[in-house]
């Protein structure tokens, strides 16, 4: 939206500008002459501008959806992962007869108790 109306009042000004200026003038590059008013000069560079933006515009975002389209699948396919691998859960879970609500409290590990007491360093 907002390029819109940056580019709005740009084509008015120029549009302007090649409604005022309609004496023709020749113009050469190089070794090529042609006869034509600034306005219109203007006017056509201005398209040809503006054409060239775009295209490279598009093409920037031809690469970044080519991306977003790669991540979405990738996105997709670990989904699909997870659910089989939630439903394989569940599977185990049954075969055992675990209640998902109850969590095991871990035992702390019995460790010897020496009666010895430690020898001084000589």
């Amino acid at each position: 939206m907002i390029r819109l109306i940056l580019l709005v009042p740009l084509l008015l000004v120029v549009i302007l500008f090649a409604a005022s200026n309609q004496e023709s003038t020749q113009m050469w590059l190089l070794t090529y002459s042609w006869s034509s008013s600034i306005g219109v000069m203007a006017l056509l560079i201005s398209v040809i501008s503006l054409a060239m933006g775009a295209l490279c515009m598009w093409f920037s975002a031809f690469g970044q959806g080519r991306r977003a389209r790669k991540a979405e699948a990738r996105v997709k396919e670990l989904e699909g992962t997870v659910a089989a691998q939630v439903t394989e859960l569940n599977r185990l879970r049954g075969l055992v007869n675990v209640d998902p609500s109850v969590t095991p409290h871990p035992t702390a590990p019995v460790s010897p108790v020496s009666t010895i007491p430690p020898q001084p360093i000589a």
